[in-house]
């Protein structure tokens, strides 16, 4: 019975878990340095979402310069979960999250389409300057 009740208690743990990871329009954000723009596309979502928690192999990119301009991406309460940069923002580099599935200080290629989406989104917003890792996992 016991372990019935602990197979049950965890079916309900996980339920929340597996839909937190689905973005919805304007949980993550792109910002620059002066403003924020909400990211509401969905199949672009979709796209971040499977980047984020998929279990797709990640590849490595070079790294970006210290200076080099990008965008942060934040959680909607505020935090920066990334920083994509490089000419194209086809670079991305985890800030603290999801540790094992990203490496502090590494960069990875990012998603074309998610690219694309955020030159577009980021058209006018002046950029932030890409500086060392903070301190994470």
């Amino acid at each position: 019975m016991l372990v019935i009740a602990a197979a049950a208690g965890c079916a309900v743990l996980a339920v929340p878990g597996a839909v937190a990871k689905d973005f919805g329009p304007g949980d993550l954000l792109v910002c620059g340095r002066d403003q924020c723009k909400p990211i509401v596309d969905k199949r672009v979502l979709k796209v971040l979402s499977a980047y984020y928690w998929g279990p797709r192999r990640l590849f490595r990119a070079a790294p970006v310069r210290l200076g080099a301009r990008g965008f942060a991406l934040r959680w909607r309460n505020g935090y920066t979960s990334a920083v994509v940069a490089g000419a194209r923002l086809e670079r991305f580099r985890a800030q603290g999250f999801f540790c094992g599935r990203f490496v502090r200080g590494r960069w990875y290629r990012f998603p074309v389409e998610a690219s694309a989406a955020l030159r577009k989104r980021t058209a006018g917003v002046r950029p932030l300057r890409v500086t060392a890792p903070p301190p994470s996992c």
